[in-house]
């Protein structure tokens, strides 16, 4: 290949730079010796040639590469099959072989890749859903191709900031929770909402990144335990029991947390403190000085309630009051700790995004860390799920 790119950005070069003109990255960097060197170029099955630059984000899962698509010069974001737990070793053919005792594991572990990258091929008209161009199997390891989008998460946007007030932050979100109403129709669950899998674009857009923990709604089968303290409603401590009203609990935890600076208490925290009689520890956004509508906040904190039930169970209902709400409203001045549905209002949702063939990114930053890491912290969570599971049991 006669043409050279920057591996940093993939913008074309004279072939004379030290440093990329446009990013100012080292044009002659290396790549770990775990990664695919840079340089290589691999072949879909549909006919593409995609060109593999540095690796921009690394997850328990994978690797997450900038690329170029050759035929077209579209830069890409492509994500290689790559999982820690397997001690995956890089052999000198750039192909994968995970440890022996994980050879199983792995497998079926490509095998939910691949799921994943088609049921996001098939939800691939939703604007505000991460697109797959592509995903094909190589090098003894799968590939999944999607444009490259170069915003900020919202745990990035708060890293750099204060919070983000919520006439600002709530129409943002309103795209969004629509097209994830359609995503649940079309019967997949997302199962991992959080401020590092939602992207802010250049535009002023919200893209929902991460599928690698999504499942079908109507497959029946139980469901691993993966959560994040905080944002996890109590449901997702169980492997059953989950379904819409489990994302829209995530999405106004990322609210509360983008509004207030705060990461809401752990579900388990709030459970055994209700439990006992005790006040739950989920102040309302007021109560930190937040500017935000009694409406607001009465419909945010209906879809933190703690019982399943309780919540909106479709999530067009509650961004259709949200968007009423915030047309006009009084300011809190007080705390307000309801969190029972709001008064009857018409519910039918007000949908006004286009879809379109927008792609976005999964680049996946280094993930916020609500809880302190230390080790009484640890123990109280870990006390905290065990609490939880043996409530769950009496109340489901």
């Amino acid at each position: 290949m006669s043409e050279q790119f920057c591996p940093h950005c993939m913008k074309s070069l004279k072939g004379t730079e030290t440093f990329c003109p446009e990013c100012g990255g080292d044009v002659k960097a290396a790549a770990a010796a775990y990664h695919l060197p840079i340089g290589t170029v691999l072949n879909s099955r549909s006919g593409h040639r995609f060109l593999f630059g540095m690796v921009k984000g690394e997850g328990g899962f994978g690797l997450t590469y900038i690329g170029k698509e050759l035929v077209s010069g579209k830069t890409v974001a492509i994500k290689e099959y790559f999982p820690t737990r397997c001690q995956p070793q890089r052999l000198p053919d750039a192909s994968v072989r995970p440890e022996e005792r994980f050879q199983e594991a792995y497998g079926h572990g490509m095998q939910s890749f691949l799921s994943e990258a088609s049921m996001l091929r098939a939800v691939g008209h939703i604007p505000s859903i991460v697109h797959v161009m592509d995903y094909f199997e190589e090098n003894h390891t799968a590939y999944m191709v999607m444009e490259y989008l170069d915003g900020r998460t919202l745990y990035q946007v708060m890293q750099s900031g204060e919070a983000i007030a919520p006439e600002i932050l709530i129409p943002k979100f309103l795209p969004l929770m629509y097209d994830l109403a359609h995503l649940h129709e079309a019967g997949v669950l997302h199962r991992d909402i959080a401020p590092d899998n939602i992207m802010w674009m250049p535009d002023g857009s919200l893209k929902l990144l991460d599928f690698g923990c999504a499942r079908s709604l109507e497959d029946g089968r139980s469901m691993t335990v993966v959560l994040k303290p905080g944002f996890a409603p109590i449901e997702q401590y169980q492997t059953r029991g989950q379904g819409s009203y489990t994302d829209i609990y995530a999405v106004c935890a990322t609210i509360y947390y983008c509004i207030t600076g705060k990461v809401p208490p752990a579900s388990p925290e709030r459970l055994t403190e209700t439990f006992d009689n005790h006040p739950d520890p989920l102040l309302a956004p007021s109560a930190f000085g937040v500017p935000i509508s009694e409406k607001q906040e009465q419909i945010l904190m209906w879809g933190l309630s703690l019982q399943p039930s309780v919540r909106p169970q479709d999530i067009a209902v509650i961004a259709s009051r949200l968007e009423k709400a915030s047309a006009s409203g009084k300011i809190v001045n007080t705390v307000s700790q309801t969190i029972s549905e709001p008064e009857a209002e018409d519910t039918e949702p007000a949908h006004t995004a286009d879809c379109n063939e927008q792609a976005e990114d999964a680049v996946r930053p280094e993930p916020p860390k609500p809880l302190r890491n230390t080790v009484w912290m640890k123990a109280a969570i870990a006390a905290g799920i065990i609490v939880a599971a043996i409530i769950l049991r009496r109340l489901f």
